[in-house]
């Protein structure tokens, strides 16, 4: 089982930097084509429809092939994304291989999430936020390296670098799959499968609770995406800082997150998953109220810290608590919660872009607190429903 949770972190630390390389190295391809930025929204935009339509199509693809040749075929995706890329091929070529690198990553973060979840019964929580630890690593030592690449004129070994760790990565899976292959079994019944899915797909109550959790997932990373594109920009209208020391908000904010995720497993497991969950966004919503005041510099540093210490676990133990309310479903379930985790990223990102620009840096930061407002009212929301199983048991008592 150790192995399977190496491997899958190895996996999550692919889709971080997957999910980086081309918005670190955006200037660098804009500037080899002579284009501008909002070709290079185009750019990230392709690669992340790419991204929704692998989490959409993941749990069909899952049952045809089962997830041992997914994965793999996955990884050869991402391969032929970045190593067309890599040569610099005419720009609509580049537009028309970015989304592999999409599907490729789409696919990995949803069938990754629920193998752990299925096969992991104890400490789901720790292992699944260990994988998260894996993803921040990557998407944040990746700008760092491309950086330095860039400065000694060799950025393009980014795209290459990534190829040869899918390379590795499919390497060492075929070797892993033949050896474990059981235990990326789905375990669930069939039967337990069909009854919940009745349950699931009818009725008025379970239709609101899958639509309170997706809501969650695409609120939760809209705020997370909006704040790690835009607190820079936030950072210099506010306080007048220099550019470079600006951007390293950023870094400070994964920096937390990575802290925050490698015991937020742990503090999860011993308080509840429900309660963490409630104290995490609670917090998140008073710290974004401090934001709002702030006038310092260090004060403000002080914050996005403590921010990305509480937004650290979100997103692992709500996947984990969500899934429980839908036993025998956490595929679809997975696919679901991450295609709006992917969508609320695009398109919050895209509004609070909109409001910097058209309205002011007060109304744009109101309007992250009131993301945070509405995060712990799902959360209080789904403090109070009950698994859908139940539900489907009391059925043919009550007939």
């Amino acid at each position: 089982m150790k192995r399977l949770i190496w491997i899958c972190c190895c996996f999550y630390l692919l889709i971080g930097i997957t999910s980086v390389v081309i918005a670190a190295l955006l200037p660098e391809l804009l500037s080899h084509y002579g284009r501008n930025y909002a070709d290079g929204g185009n750019l990230i935009f392709a690669q992340f429809c790419g991204f929704l339509l692998g989490v959409l199509t993941q749990p069909l693809l899952s049952k045809k092939f089962g997830r041992s040749r997914m994965l793999s075929f996955t990884l050869w995706f991402i391969f032929a994304g970045f190593i067309v890329i890599a040569i610099l091929p005419p720009w609509t070529i580049v537009l028309c291989f970015i989304p592999l690198v999409g599907f490729g990553s789409g696919i990995i973060e949803s069938t990754i999430g629920a193998m752990i979840i299925d096969a992991v019964k104890d400490r789901t929580a720790v292992a699944l936020s260990r994988l998260e630890v894996f993803y921040g690593v990557g998407a944040l030592s990746m700008p760092i390296i491309i950086s330095i690449l860039i400065a000694s004129g060799y950025w393009k070994i980014s795209f290459y670098a990534t190829c040869l760790f899918a390379l590795l990565l499919a390497w060492a899976w075929s070797r892993f799959t033949s050896t474990h292959g059981h235990l990326l079994v789905n375990k669930k019944s069939n039967e337990s499968h069909s009854v919940i899915a009745s349950t699931v797909n009818r009725g008025f109550v379970p239709l609101a609770m899958v639509s309170t959790c997706v809501l969650l997932f695409f609120v939760y990373v809209g705020l997370e995406m909006s704040l790690v594109n835009f607190l820079p920009s936030i950072l210099l209208e506010t306080m007048k800082l220099d550019a470079a020391f600006a951007a390293l908000s950023v870094s400070f904010y994964w920096g937390a997150m990575i802290v925050g995720r490698l015991v937020c497993g742990l503090l999860a497991e011993k308080f509840g998953y429900p309660r963490y969950l409630l104290w995490s966004t609670l917090g998140t919503f008073i710290v974004l109220i401090c934001f709002l005041f702030v006038t310092t510099a260090w004060a403000a540093f002080a914050i996005i810290t403590l921010m990305g210490l509480l937004m650290s676990g979100l997103f692992a133990i709500a996947l984990i608590y969500s899934n429980s309310l839908f036993p025998g479903r956490t595929e679809q379930t997975t696919s679901k919660l991450i295609a709006a985790s992917g969508l609320g990223g695009a398109c919050m990102s895209w509004l609070t872009g909109r409001f910097m620009e058209q309205t002011s840096i007060t109304f744009t930061l109101y309007f992250l607190v009131g993301l945070s407002a509405l995060m712990v009212l799902l959360i209080v929301i789904m403090m109070r429903m009950r698994p859908v199983q139940a539900t489907a048991a009391a059925s043919p008592q009550r007939a």
